[in-house]
């Protein structure tokens, strides 16, 4: 049995790899968002198509650099959680997480 780490590692941990059910809040969120864009694209002409799909572009870089930066955040609070709990409050030093 490999540890949690080579896991992680290999992939078979996938933070980022949740799956929802069809009839999931998550589904239905998502058919909304599409039939609200395919709407959207159809009442632009070429060049407000070509705008928005950039700005499209750049929002999602935008929520991968917020996930990403939360996700690393939540785990080292967690690691500063778990050594406060087995090293006792005194000996973790928090510093800029």
């Amino acid at each position: 049995m490999r540890s949690i780490l080579e896991e992680l590692y290999y992939g078979s941990i996938r933070p980022d790899g949740k799956v929802y059910s069809e009839d999931s809040p998550f589904a239905e969120a998502t058919q909304n968002k599409k039939a609200n864009f395919d709407e959207l694209m159809a009442t632009l002409n070429d060049s407000q198509k070509e705008t928005f799909e950039k700005y499209c572009d750049a929002h999602t870089e935008h929520e991968d650099i917020t996930r990403f930066d939360l996700f690393t955040y939540a785990l080292k609070f967690g690691i500063l959680l778990m050594m406060e709990v087995f090293m006792g409050r005194r000996e973790v030093w928090v510093g800029d997480m």
